[in-house]
């Protein structure tokens, strides 16, 4: 069986001829600075880019809403603010109040609860300030709840505030 020749043998495994790297630095090393660059200015463009932003990461224009649960004793409460699954204090001291930022659109509510023991308990809602609903609770496990509308967008106008409402 015959052998292979050093010849046949780098053949099988080409390599660039001497001096090819030394005669070829200065195409290389532009194809490789155009590169990087186009690489650099794509990633800039990329990261400087607002439109790809998804709406729900924009800060959103929100009013402040004040929920108030007046009586005596506890009362379970809960109320919402930015996320809409709401938040929940058990076993709150009455009276209680909590001022949040609700986002325009949405719609504040603020739920009581009284214990088994029972009593007697008012909530109210305020929105920019301006009471806009009110609810009484009695007895044992007695309910109240308050929500209003929350305009879409912020006004300045005083006449488009909220007129109070009592429920």
């Amino acid at each position: 069986m015959p052998t292979a020749t050093t010849a046949e043998a780098e053949s099988d495994n080409p390599q660039p001829p001497p001096g090819f790297f030394s005669r070829h630095r200065r195409t290389l090393t532009a194809a490789l600075t155009a590169t990087a660059l186009a690489a650099a200015a794509l990633l800039g463009y990329t990261l400087t880019r607002d439109d790809d932003t998804p709406p729900e990461q924009r800060p959103m224009p929100t009013a402040p809403v004040t929920y108030t649960v007046d009586g005596e004793g506890t009362a379970q409460i809960t109320y919402f603010a930015r996320s809409a699954t709401g938040a929940t204090v058990r076993a709150a001291n009455l009276p209680w109040r909590k001022t949040v930022r609700v986002p325009l659109g949405q719609t504040p509510a603020v739920t009581l609860v009284l214990p088994d023991d029972g009593g007697r308990a008012t909530c109210t809602l305020a929105i920019r300030g301006n009471h806009t609903q009110r609810s009484t609770a009695a007895g044992p496990n007695g309910r109240a709840t308050c929500s209003a509308d929350l305009p879409g967008r912020a006004s300045n106008d005083e006449t488009s505030r909220a007129s109070p409402t009592w429920g």
